[in-house]
């Protein structure tokens, strides 16, 4: 693509931090890199104009993280060892740190064959230059111990000196529920190495990944009653792996903060002298002897509580010191670290679009309150039909809210449609649409309409958890983590519906009247911390998409069941695809300014392939020629009937029958040299780009703008404000500009902003001013003025005319607004709007006349820097048509800045459209 002139090179470097984690945006191919919007909303699929404002555009890659210098997988593992009389320490046994001065491990590690209880512990062997050994002071084994039976198999061992935690030697956290949810467990082992590389003889630490659990007791004769826990799994290498010796942990790696921690799940039960690596067998469930364990602490005057240990507080301790996981943490955007209530702020504001369904008190337990929402638009929100069906004595809800750590906003609903297929207790056309009674200011998430071919990969789940343990928390200490409810988002896999339901069988789990017609499955192999993410019935899947130039978020479905948000045990969610045409009739009925459905195929097409004198087609069998509108005699017609139109090019130009060609229609020589501006300015475009690329501020100059002047009594000449230049000898501006002094402006300066060398402009007298006739400068009605030079100019390439947006229906949903306060010239990116949205925002008592526009300047999602700057007389509104490469895009006026209140960057703020005034334009240039 090419350069935009010096508008997109001004804007070029604003950007835009935020904390939200998301996936990289997808590019799907969708064609509407430039596209334009209709006065009046017409379609479901508009999000990236309605809401272009909101698009990203400050998503890159981030740099990789350098990888650590030490071993961060096996910082709890301990080596349990036998001084012997010879002074060679045997490291018989191993066991897994669970604070800082206990070891976890089983019973059979505390005595060798003749009875000698070992004296020494070892950890960070992994890492050399950081192993840090301990005396064992002490020697906790369970009281109800039985060798021969391998029952109540565990120990704890209590160091001399509590341990130094750092990256290379941290405690590990335990797994005390008393259920064993995981299918697949890592048990860790110590593998064979070459002599040259041991450690005082110590092997190194490796894990088994495919350990499995098989769903039953280990079934022997002394036991079986779940103390126990059976794995299979397959054998290791024998030239690798060392005899298994007891006390291995058996763990799972838990996510959290883009990291894992370690939780042990169980202790390898049985003798030391096993006779085979292979892990599978019987290990010691310690989450049966959570009270033991507890109890013990407490006695040996530990500095732990049982709080300690539940999995999120455990966690969250040694987060900064735990392996991250780069795949996963890479796959994210913009990750910026910022501290303080300004990442709460930004972090709210992300979410917004999640709304929390409430209830009246009346409906007491009969309300759906773990239910939320998600505003596809600024007035709708999409949720579950299960979440809204009214209770028995015909309670709703009756508003949605949005939830923050400091506060929350009510958001009051106006009406409840539940799609008229869904049944209760069916998961089948399980759909409603909420509206609001007033639109809400939150980004929203657009409507996917098209196929989901693209689900077969990565997206987002949005799922609410603990603060503390979502962000990226780095290397260091966190304290500014919490508990606190958060919405976030968690990367999950599409998982086929096949295999899906297989998965949801193993847990019990069924859904009457769900299919792969209407839902879809979802799932992340990566079980997470307790507490870091729950489902949220009627809450999105989503992945940024890539339209318009911007990336902007698109919901695909909703989440309909799961647990832990589909990391572990997979999620089901209902797709709105399959929806999309009841959707369109509810959210669409009744909004603002929606035209009404024709009973025929009517619609507005723009082909910017097309240009002047190109033979054409509507669609509808009519084959004609492209020409100006005014010579097309059944243009009007054809509109007022709802037929088939199409526009060439971006201006004024339809496609024509052959028969309806008006004859011998006079041709006007400034229409005509309107309508040739891009041709007539190709070379100075192609100078200019060439120009740039050895000078790269020689011609960043605005070649269209002109400056107003009035003569002062001192002599100087005041510029107050500009006008952008059409022709060789006509400037056209706002009538307010054109009559900010009592007096006429005398002079124009034309292609002097911007520009390093004062060489390169021009200084032309003004011959006359042409207000509209009907100017009305309370309302604002008709502002706008021509004027024209004393002499044409001679364009060269840092000075000649812009182009006119000629086209009625419709205008670019992308454009720049170039404000000028006498001195400096500032940019902003803005939107605009529906006139039916803009007439629903204007404050009481205006009213959007025939002939303006409404805008609103760019605010990307979650920005924090927001503007109050106000546009002023003349400043414009430009479009710049991308053209082909090696030649600068061609530049447009829109529209000229009216009026507005500029307290807000959301404030509505009004222009003059220009393609409005084009044949006033054209009868009055002399």
């Amino acid at each position: 693509m090419v350069s935009c002139t010096g508008w997109l090179l001004l804007l070029s470097g604003a950007a835009f931090c935020n904390a939200f984690h998301s996936l990289y945006p997808m590019y799907v191919g969708v064609n509407d890199e430039d596209p334009f919007m209709p006065k009046e909303r017409d379609a479901l699929d508009d999000c990236h104009l309605r809401y272009l404002r909101y698009g990203r555009d400050d998503l890159k890659p981030q740099t990789p993280l350098p990888p650590y210098e030490e071993n961060r997988e096996y910082s709890h593992v301990a080596a349990i060892g036998w001084t012997r009389s010879s002074g060679k320490i045997d490291w018989a046994c191993m066991g897994t740190l669970i604070w800082d001065n206990f070891v976890l491990t089983s019973a059979h590690c505390t005595m060798d064959e003749s009875n000698t209880a070992p004296d020494v512990v070892r950890l960070g062997e992994a890492n050399p230059a950081h192993m840090q050994q301990r005396k064992i002071s002490h020697i906790a084994r369970h009281p109800d111990f039985a060798p021969q039976t391998e029952r109540n198999d565990i120990a704890l061992l209590q160091l001399d000196k509590r341990i130094i935690v750092n990256q290379t030697v941290a405690p590990g956290c335990m797994w005390l529920a008393p259920e064993t949810i995981f299918p697949k467990l890592q048990s860790l082992v110590r593998s064979k190495v070459d002599a040259n590389n041991r450690i005082q003889g110590i092997p190194v630490i490796s894990s088994v990944e495919s350990a499995q659990t098989n769903g039953r007791k280990c079934v022997s004769s002394t036991s079986g009653d779940g103390e126990l826990l059976c794995i299979e799994t397959g054998e290791s290498e024998p030239t690798k792996c060392l005899d298994a010796p007891a006390g291995n942990p058996l763990q799972v790696r838990l996510l959290h903060n883009y990291k894992t921690s370690p939780f042990v799940v169980g202790i390898r039960a049985g003798s030391r002298s096993a006779t085979s690596c292979k892990p599978a067998g019987a290990y010691t469930r310690i989450g049966s002897y959570a009270t033991w364990i507890t109890q013990v602490l407490a006695e040996r005057n530990a500095t732990a509580k049982p709080v300690d240990f539940i999995p999120a507080v455990c966690a969250l301790r040694f987060a900064h010191l735990r392996p991250r996981v780069d795949e996963l943490l890479m796959e994210r955007f913009d990750e910026i670290q910022t501290l303080g209530l300004q990442v709460e702020w930004r972090h709210t504001e992300d979410f917004r679009y999640i709304v929390r369904i409430v209830w009246p008190a009346e409906a007491a337990q009969a309300a759906r309150n773990d239910c939320a929402g998600t505003l596809v638009d600024q007035s709708t929100v999409l949720t579950l039909a299960e979440c809204v069906a009214p209770t028995p004595e015909g309670h709703k809800p009756t508003e949605v809210l949005h939830t923050g750590r400091y506060e929350n906003a009510s958001l009051p609903i106006k009406s409840i449609t539940m799609h008229p297929g869904y049944v209760r207790g069916s998961q089948a056309n399980n759909i409603a649409v909420i509206k609001l009674a007033k639109p809400d200011g939150a980004v929203p998430a657009c409507v996917w309409p098209f196929d989901d071919s693209m689900l077969i990969m990565r997206i987002d789940l949005a799922g609410v958890g603990a603060s503390g343990l979502i962000g990226d928390i780095g290397d260091a200490i966190d304290d500014q983590g919490g508990v606190f409810p958060s919405h976030h988002l968690r990367a999950v896999d599409y998982l086929p519906w096949a295999n899906c339901t297989d998965e949801l069988t193993k847990f019990n789990r069924t859904l009457r009247g769900a299919s792969d017609e209407q839902h879809v499955c979802f799932r992340n192999e990566q079980w997470l911390v307790p507490g870091s993410c729950g489902l949220l019935p009627g809450g999105p899947l989503q992945r940024y998409i890539g339209r318009a130039g911007s990336a902007l978020k698109y919901v695909y479905a909703l989440s309909l069941a799961g647990r832990s948000c589909g990391h572990g045990i997979p999620a089901v969610a209902l797709l709105l695809r399959p929806h999309v045409p009841w959707l369109r009739s509810v959210i669409m009925e009744g909004a603002p300014g929606i035209r009404p459905q024709a009973t025929s195929d009517s619609v507005i097409v723009i082909n910017p392939d097309l240009q002047r004198s190109d033979e054409c087609s509507n669609g509808d069998g009519t084959v004609g020629i492209c020409v100006p509108h005014e010579m097309c005699l059944s243009t009007p017609e054809r509109l007022r009937k709802g037929e088939r139109v199409t526009l060439c090019s971006v201006g004024s130009v339809v496609c024509c029958p052959w028969g309806d060609i008006a004859r011998n229609a006079a041709v006007n020589p400034v229409r005509k040299e309107l309508e040739s501006c891009e041709t007539r300015s190709r070379e100075f475009r192609e100078q200019r780009l060439r120009g740039r690329e050895s000078n790269s501020t020689e011609f960043d100059n605005f070649p269209h703008l002109a400056e107003i002047g009035w003569p002062q009594s001192n002599g100087r000449i005041q510029f107050n404000c500009i006008g952008y230049l059409i022709t060789t000898n006509t400037i056209v501006t706002s009538a307010r500009c054109a009559e900010a002094k009592s007096w006429k402006p005398t002079v124009a300066r034309i292609g002097m902003l911007n520009s390093e060398n004062p060489s390169n402009y021009l200084l032309q007298p003004i011959r006359r001013v042409t207000v509209h006739e009907e100017y009305d400068d309370n309302t604002g009605a008709n502002n706008l003025a021509l004027v024209q030079l004393t002499a044409h100019i001679k364009p060269t390439v840092f000075f000649f005319p812009g182009c006119l947006f000629s086209n009625e229906t419709h205008v670019p949903a992308r454009q720049y607004g170039v404000h000028y306060d006498g001195a400096s010239l500032q940019l902003d990116r803005i939107f605009p709007m529906y006139d039916g949205d803009c007439r629903e925002r204007q404050p009481i008592g205006e009213t959007l006349l025939q002939g303006h526009m409404c805008f609103l300047r760019g605010r990307a999602e979650a920005e924090l820097v927001r503007t109050t700057r106000c546009y002023t007389p003349g400043d414009i509104m430009v479009w710049t048509r991308l053209t082909e490469e090696q030649i600068d895009d061609a530049e447009y006026l829109v529209a000229i800045y009216n009026h507005g209140v500029c307290r807000e960057v959301d404030d509505v703020l009004t222009a003059t459209r220009i393609s409005a005034y084009y044949e006033w334009i054209v009868n009055n240039i002399k």
